[in-house]
């Protein structure tokens, strides 16, 4: 069994430096959602990241970069 991750990083401001830093964090499906196999795992996080990547854009939140993949169980 695998279940889906994605690793979202994000510039932050900590407020006792002048300077941003790069956060990141893993995060998984609420509904604890697994996969029989790594294939069709992957192909659920690519679709997930294709919809995430629209609901971003449409709400303008900007990030560094986000990392999609599914790990076993």
């Amino acid at each position: 069994m695998f279940k889906m991750f994605a690793v979202l990083c994000v510039l932050v401001w900590p407020d006792d430096v002048m300077t941003s830093k790069q956060q990141c964090t893993t995060w998984y499906e609420q509904d604890g959602r697994t996969f029989a196999t790594r294939q069709s795992c992957e192909e659920a996080a690519e679709k997930k990241l294709s919809v995430t990547l629209e609901e971003f854009a449409e709400m303008k939140i900007d990030f560094q970069s986000i990392l999609t993949g599914c790990e076993p169980t």
